[in-house]
């Protein structure tokens, strides 16, 4: 489990990090929490759902990137296996806290990509005179785009929520071998329930921006056949899999 430290100027003026352009650290994900600002760039590479949390009734916006049996489909030995990547994902090794409204740098202490030494492909964190180098303002960036997206993402799914328009979504998954496994547990955007809505309604999730969102979703389940094909070299790969929504 990761061991998040507040990064500080004095402290950790020494501390370098590298980039790991395979984003090896997310190889066993399944799930990747999204924030509202990312729906469009990474609706067209990955399935976006929305997750619950039973033990505190919460949700979660998520980019699917693989099942149990295959880890990440996207993280590969050599390269990443798509043409966006989820912020959660890129801001590794770094994360956030939010405490009146002022956003702190926090880093995991124990990750290999943060070192004291000056290795070959090591960037400073920090300029000599204290201040954020130009690789920390990227991270720092990142995570004010994370922070930012994650409270736009709490607005969108509670929008959704009063609307009424999410759905229950199980998928099936077809294995080479014949076998089959369904997934529940996910939530979709519920198209019968978006094509009733009243006209009122509708140019308000437009006007809002919500409505280009919610059509990007239903959009991104198409990007479950890509999750397919990244599993072709594994063994007993998937052939197949079948999606379905209900109440």
């Amino acid at each position: 489990m990761s061991s998040y430290t507040p990064l500080d100027s004095q402290a950790h003026r020494n501390l370098r990090i590298k980039v790991d352009k395979n984003f090896s650290h997310s190889a066993e994900f399944n799930l990747v929490s999204l924030g509202f600002n990312e729906i469009a760039s990474i609706g067209g590479c990955m399935p976006i759902v929305v997750t619950a949390n039973d033990i505190n009734h919460s949700h979660t916006l998520a980019a699917v990137v693989g099942w149990p049996e295959f880890g990440n489909v996207y993280c590969s030995n050599t390269e990443w296996m798509g043409h966006a990547v989820p912020l959660s994902i890129q801001s590794h090794p770094f994360n956030y806290a939010v405490e009146q409204d002022k956003l702190t740098v926090l880093f995991d202490e124990d990750s290999p990509l943060i070192s004291n030494n000056s290795s070959e492909g090591a960037s400073a964190l920090f300029s000599s005179d204290g201040s954020p180098s130009a690789s920390l303002k990227q991270y720092q960036s990142m995570l004010s785009n994370l922070a930012s997206g994650s409270q736009q993402a709490s607005a969108f799914i509670q929008a959704l929520t009063d609307l009424e328009l999410l759905s229950n979504l199980s998928t099936t998954l077809h294995f080479e071998n014949g076998e089959t496994r369904e997934s529940t547990g996910l939530m979709t955007i519920n198209e019968d329930k978006l094509a009733q809505l009243n006209a009122d309604i509708i140019h308000q999730l437009h006007t809002q921006g919500l409505l280009v969102a919610i059509n990007a979703m239903m959009l991104s389940l198409r990007q479950y056949n890509r999750l397919v094909q990244l599993t072709k070299s594994a063994n007993n790969p998937v052939v197949k899999i079948g999606l379905k929504t209900n109440d």
